[in-house]
């Protein structure tokens, strides 16, 4: 009899275990209007010269690629960067278009790609730049946060003669 009880609990663990797991089912468009939602919610912060709202965005060890600086590393250094940034930049606006939002199939990676402007930039307001972006976000503990970060000029360099 305990044979058979034995038998018959290693066959049900067995069935159990041999079972297919389903795999959670993502909405990958409901996740792209989130990344969209919180890309927005960063360009509001970075107009409103936001720094630690904005460096709240990154993950403990989210990366900022910024112009001809070395990449901050986390919130604390990224507040850093943006402080500096707002402070050599006081008349800056910023703003940014999303191009496209690719998500993972397992819905706890994405990567934004877009473009972006920069006018009234330096001390005077007289300068201005353009160009490119590419944010990867992943999921941390069930909410997205900005894992990398870097944006590239597309103006043109200006030559002195």
């Amino acid at each position: 009899m305990k044979r058979v009880a034995f038998l018959s609990m290693i066959v049900f663990s067995l069935a159990a275990f041999g079972q297919k797991v389903e795999k959670k089912q993502v909405d990958l468009k409901a996740e792209e209007q989130t990344i969209r939602s919180i890309s927005m919610k960063w360009l509001q912060m970075a107009n409103k010269h936001d720094a630690a709202g904005a460096a709240a965005l990154f993950a403990d060890d989210g990366i900022g690629y910024a112009r001809n600086q070395e990449p901050a590393v986390g919130p604390a250094a990224i507040q850093k960067f943006n402080i500096k940034d707002f402070e050599e930049n006081p008349k800056a606006v910023i703003n940014w278009s999303t191009e496209r939002v690719e998500i993972a199939a397992s819905g706890d990676l994405a990567v934004e790609y877009g473009k972006f402007t920069i006018t009234n930039m330096g001390q005077s307001g007289m300068n201005e730049d353009h160009g490119k972006f590419v944010t990867v976000y992943r999921k941390v503990n069930g909410t997205w946060k900005i894992a990398a970060d870097i944006g590239v000029s597309t103006k043109p360099v200006e030559t002195s003669k």
